[in-house]
């Protein structure tokens, strides 16, 4: 009579080893690429679904993403489309460009309600920016990186990071400032009733000193 042989638990499948480029790549953006994607979703929980999502697409594909010309800016890419499609899956607008920024503007503020008209007027011009503009202004002025770590993420120079910022800065002041301009002017195209002007008060040739933060002063927060 043969002697029975113990039998062997059953072993538990090895889990795929992943490429150490891409486990160095992963290591390297996620953090970044969860910070973005939460300015964009609104929460946390979101924003790394989107992110694991993005990064799974990248993996099944990993040889093909390093054969391209620039990997860095095609993983941004599917980034940005997996950030798209978690938001339209789950119903959801994109969420406030303001809420990547710091409010301590707000707490600082002789007039906190005249600022915030001011930084939300900001807010929907930079919601206007070119899709590239948007980014970098989005990671550096509301989430704190620098141009050598945008740079990297996004797949270009340093210095194609600082031309950005320059052009954004630009189109920024110049929207801003024309939609000031058009508000002065319906300001003064209405009547001003004796009540409405403090007594002993005029009209000066002063000009805006006094008036608050100049069209660059506004423009130039967001970099401070």
């Amino acid at each position: 009579m043969s002697q029975d042989l113990p039998r062997q638990a059953p072993r538990a499948p090895r889990m795929k080893k992943l490429p150490l480029d891409f486990e160095a790549f992963h290591q390297m953006y996620r953090p970044l690429y969860v910070n973005w994607a939460k300015s964009r979703l609104g929460n946390w929980h979101d924003a790394e679904e989107a992110v694991d999502a993005a990064f799974e697409q990248l993996l099944k594909a990993w040889n093909t993403v390093l054969s391209k010309e620039n990997p860095a800016a095609y993983a941004w890419r599917v980034l940005k489309n997996s950030t798209i499609d978690h938001s339209r899956t789950r119903d959801r607008r994109p969420a406030l460009i303001g809420e990547a920024f710091e409010t301590v503007a707000l707490d600082r503020a002789v007039d906190p309600i005249s600022q915030l008209e001011e930084s939300l007027n900001l807010y929907a011009e930079i919601g206007q920016l070119p899709p590239r503009q948007m980014d970098v202004v989005l990671l550096h002025f509301g989430l704190g990186y620098n141009a050598v770590e945008i740079a990297a993420a996004l797949g270009i120079t340093p210095a194609g990071v600082r031309s950005t910022v320059r052009h954004a800065k630009r189109r920024l002041q110049h929207a801003y400032g024309v939609k000031k301009s058009l508000a002065e002017s319906r300001a003064e195209a209405e009547p001003c009733t004796g009540a409405e002007r403090p007594t002993g008060e005029g009209p000066t040739d002063e000009g805006p000193t006094g008036e608050g933060p100049t069209d660059e002063g506004n423009a130039d927060d967001i970099a401070h």
